[in-house]
Order: C-alpha cells, then structure tokens, then sequence
C-alpha cells in the first residue's frame, strides 16, 4: 500500500525540523555541561553516513584522502609527544569530515541557515534578559574592556567571537541564496535581526568581517557607514576608544602568547619545530610563570605551529591558498575574499579550530564552492563534482 501524499510531506517536514535541531545542538557548546556540540556533530555524521549507505553511494576520495592524511599526520605529533599530547589535535579531523559531508548535501545550506538563526534570536533574547532579569551565563559583561554595562551576545557558545562566526556563516549563505534568487521578505526580516545580533556581540574581529561583506555588496553603505564612523569616532572618542581601540585588551593578546613564545622558542628540538607539541596548550610548568598564568593560546598561526608544527601549518596554508584561488577561479570572487581573511588575517586574533562553530562555516564555504552560481561558465576548469 502506498504511501498518501500528506503523509509523505509530513514525514519530510519533520525530518527537516530534526536536522535543524541537529545543526542547531552543533552549534551549542555551553547549551549543558557536557559537550553536546561534538556529540550532535558525530550524530550527523553517522546520519549522513547511513544516507549515503542506503543511497549506495561511495564517499568521495577528494574527501577520504586528504582526511586520511591529515588524520595519519596526526599521529605523529600526538606519538612522539607522549605522555605530554592531548587527544584534541584530532578534533579538527573529525570537524573536517564532517565539513566534507555535509558539503555533498547542497540541500543543507538551508538547514544550516535556520538552524544559526534560531540560535542568533536566542542569543539576543538572553541579552536582552540580561538586562532585564538580571545576568545570566550566555552573555559577556565587559569588565575586560572597562564597560560593565554593556552585555555581549555569546549565546550557547563559549565565548563571542563564536557567536559571531555563526552570525557571519550566517551572512554567507544569505548572500548565497540573494545570488541565486531565492531571498524573500522573510529573509528581509531574519537579516535585520542578525544585524541586531552583529551589533550586540560589539566584538572588533566579527564587526572588521562584516565591512568586508558590506565592501562587496552594499559599497554605497559601506562608504556611507564608514564616513558615519568617523564621525562618530570623533564625537565619541573616548568611548570608542574603550570600546573597539582598547590599549589593554591588545597588549593582552601579546601577553597571552607569552607561554607560547617560551614553550616553543626556548624549550623546543627541531622534532617540535617540525611536528609541533601535540597539544595546543602550553603546560602547566611553563604556563605558571606568565603574567596570566595560562597555557591557552589566543591566536590561530601560535596554536597551528605549536601543535602541529611548521610542517602542518604550511599544509594549513596551503589548504587555504587552494580554496581560496578554487572560489576565485569559478567567479566567486566575495566568497574567495572572505575566506582567505577568515582563515588567514582574522586567526591573528583568536581562533576556533576545536570549536564545532567554525567546521559549520568551512561545510558553507565548500557548499558554496560545489554549487554552480548563475554567472558561472558551464566549461569552467574545475567541474562541480571536483
């Protein structure tokens, strides 16, 4: 007996509504105590495996053997480390892979788009409750910036910056759908509530990538918004200044690296310096005689060289560099942009490379480099399934 057709659609319409949960809870990393974002992500890689199973369909070797490589490189910081190396240098494998997955599936970019939004309207109803019902833990109050009244939008991420990797991944593929005429008034609406998000996160790093969006595709509001700023830079000096030019917060960044700088300048072979640490935090011993006492490393090229070394830092590059020229020779010139300065210029600042927001946006930018855009050449040199 067959099927009924409503039946049919019902049954779609709820698998929908569970794969935006699930990129939803990929998003989430301080949703519970427990680590609920890498657990959704290898829920989906399974589904995503299981589909291709049932379909038949072989995964592709421009997926399995760079991540196969990777993985294999791995092994050799984390060995030849022992006892010092963490199991976390392999989170990026995983995050890769997923990446990788989800891009052979065109039809997730909408999936992905609802599900950052529900998390970007959240993340601004918990600012706003902040304010109202008193502080919660999915907000940032910015004592380290001299602005205790101001809250910052994180929402269930760990800190704002991956918020505004969602907002930003956002963006993309908002731009992505207006190319490809399939924005209407609803997206209108969703896109002035995730400028609210932009403007509530008052981070430098995600504000300096959305002028670069607004360079490419609103030039007359970029030229506008800029000549507004400053002036009202020079009208608000002071204000700003602690805001978005705030002297402590920089030379806090310098600090930061110094456990770095001591680990891996004075107490390395040429084994580190080839192959990394196969951590990416300094230990304790060496942590403990900084001014913030911290391992952490706040800076994407620091923390690349320090795990993985020289030579996994040049394939980083490299990965970068062959994305970037892919993007820009199939006319896809804004996404190349954004993505050599999101993985090249904006590491200078943070990164997020154990964190599962950022393999969302690496899964949209390659998305978006396998799906034909309506300007693209049928006989370009790189075919859609490359």
């Amino acid at each position: 007996m067959s099927s009924s057709p409503l039946a049919i659609l019902s049954t779609r319409a709820i698998g929908k509504v569970g794969l935006v949960l699930s990129v939803f809870l990929v998003s989430c990393s301080q949703l519970i105590s427990l680590p609920l974002d890498k657990v959704a992500m290898l829920g989906v890689i399974v589904m995503l495996l299981f589909h291709q199973v049932v379909q038949n369909t072989p995964l592709s070797k421009n997926l399995l053997f760079p991540i196969i490589g990777f993985a294999a490189y791995c092994f050799l910081p984390f060995l030849l480390n022992l006892p010092d190396s963490s199991l976390i240098i392999f989170f990026p494998v995983i995050g890769l892979f997923f990446a990788g997955l989800v891009s052979s599936h065109k039809e997730f970019l909408t999936i992905v788009y609802w599900a950052l939004f529900i998390h970007i309207v959240l993340g601004i109803v918990l600012v706003f409750s902040s304010y109202l019902i008193g502080m919660n833990s999915y907000v940032h109050q910015m004592y380290d910036k001299g602005l205790p009244f101001l809250h910052a939008a994180k929402g269930f991420t760990t800190t704002v910056q991956s918020y505004g990797t969602l907002l930003i991944s956002w963006f993309l593929i908002y731009y992505w759908k207006k190319e490809n005429g399939q924005n209407g008034k609803l997206d209108s609406i969703a896109f002035c509530v995730v400028i609210l998000g932009l403007i509530l996160t008052f981070n430098r790093n995600t504000v300096v990538i959305f002028y670069l969006i607004l360079f490419f595709k609103h030039r007359k509001i970029f030229v506008f918004t800029v000549v507004c700023a400053v002036l009202f830079y020079l009208y608000y000096f002071e204000f700003i200044n602690k805001l978005l030019f705030n002297v402590s917060t920089i030379s806090s960044r310098a600090d930061l690296l110094q456990a770095f700088r001591i680990s891996f300048f004075d107490h390395s072979g040429w084994m580190h310096y080839l192959f990394g640490h196969g951590n990416n935090i300094v230990g304790d011993v060496i942590a403990r005689t900084t001014k913030y006492r911290t391992g952490y490393i706040e800076n994407g090229t620091s923390v690349l060289v320090y795990t993985y070394g020289f030579i996994g830092y040049i394939a980083y590059l490299i990965a970068v560099m062959l994305v970037s020229v892919m993007l820009f020779v199939r006319n896809k010139i804004f996404y190349a942009a954004m993505f050599f300065y999101i993985f090249i210029i904006a590491q200078q600042f943070t990164h997020e490379f154990y964190a599962t927001t950022l393999y969302l946006m690496i899964s949209i930018f390659l998305i978006i480099l396998y799906s034909k855009s309506p300007g693209e050449a049928k006989n370009n040199i790189f075919s859609s399934t490359e």
